[in-house]
């Protein structure tokens, strides 16, 4: 995400705000495509008409500097801020400058290595020199801003209670499957029942056994 991308969102918060007021413009750099040249390709942006401004700015010797008390340079101040939160302390605009509220020259900052697909840092202490310089605004405290101090403190871990801990071991006598292993087996008690077809044979087998007797009483 480009600097202007992180802009536009940035000013789109502020204008939520009733008493913001205007909000600073990164304006667009356009990339052009000139085949006949030997550098084919070239950037250009807007021309700027009117009095060039110097607002929040890297100096020669490498430290940060606001260059003026005015409205717009304390909002790139803010607009810093608030990037630096934005990115937990990644990434730092270094270089805001331009006419009235549009801004170019616009540079970066970057803490870490490959950081949103960057190859390399650029100036890493640049942001650690922010830390402990800048001083939040009014407009810092519009926005809601927390204080660089408290960033820089490491956030204690809190302790949360597992799902599982809640939860009670189902007791043996709730449970239905010690219910069912309990109770009689359908299966065993059919097992246990005399069979109808078995009790009639019984009963022809002793009416046969009968039968032969009664001739034999006859005969006599």
């Amino acid at each position: 995400m480009t600097p202007r991308e992180y802009c536009k969102i940035f000013a789109a918060e502020a204008r939520a705000i009733p008493d913001f007021g205007a909000v600073p413009e990164i304006i667009p750099l356009y990339l052009i495509y000139r085949p006949a040249n030997t550098v084919p390709y070239a950037t250009i942006e807007e021309d700027l008409v009117g009095p060039f401004e110097r607002y929040c700015v890297k100096e020669r010797d490498g430290s940060l500097a606001v260059q003026s008390s005015s409205e717009i340079a304390q909002k790139c101040c803010a607009f810093q801020h608030w990037l630096y939160q934005w990115t937990n302390g990644n990434i730092l605009v270094t270089d805001m400058e331009g006419v009235g509220w549009r801004i170019t020259n616009v540079r970066i900052a970057t803490k870490l290595k490959g950081y949103q697909g960057l190859k390399e840092s650029c100036f890493p202490a640049l942001l650690d020199q922010f830390a402990a310089a800048h001083r939040c605004n009014r407009y810092c405290e519009i926005l809601g801003l927390k204080s660089l101090e408290s960033l820089q403190q490491p956030a204690k871990p809190k302790g949360s209670k597992s799902p599982s801990l809640g939860r009670k071991a189902p007791s043996a006598q709730s449970s239905p499957q010690l219910q069912k292993k309990g109770l009689a087996s359908p299966q065993g008690t059919r097992k246990g029942a005399v069979s109808p077809k078995a009790s009639r044979k019984s009963t022809e087998a002793g009416e046969a056994q009968l039968a032969p007797k009664h001739k034999e009483e006859g005969s006599c």
